[in-house]
């Protein structure tokens, strides 16, 4: 045996005892290691189902977002445009806020009974 070999196998840690079926006894450790391993990667799937089902039950909120993301900029600007005529003449402000909401509510109504 070369000299790097015999320092190399004097570095190595001795093994455990063979038992009689042939193998080494395993060390308490290695065995609350597995469990523990077993135990983390059933956690991870048990996350992973639940961030699944989370996902699904707030997908129309996530939707409605969204559409409100989608129509930021018009919104602020016809709030600004209503707030802006408010300040002036605050009675026409309200009336043109009502007329726009019950515009909307009608449009929403029409469109459900066509989708029909």
């Amino acid at each position: 045996m070369s000299s790097s070999r015999q320092s190399l196998a004097r570095r190595e840690p001795a093994l455990p005892p063979v038992q009689g079926n042939g193998r080494r006894s395993a060390h308490p450790r290695d065995a609350r290691r597995a469990e523990l391993e077993a135990r983390i990667s059933q956690q991870r799937l048990d996350v992973s189902h639940a961030m699944r089902e989370l996902r699904e039950a707030t997908a129309p909120i996530d939707r409605g977002w969204a559409k409100v993301q989608q129509y930021r900029g018009p919104l602020v600007l016809v709030g600004g445009l209503i707030a802006a005529r408010g300040g002036f003449r605050p009675k026409k402000g309200l009336s043109l806020l009502k007329r726009g909401l019950m515009s909307w509510v009608m449009i929403r109504r029409l469109r459900i009974l066509f989708d029909k």
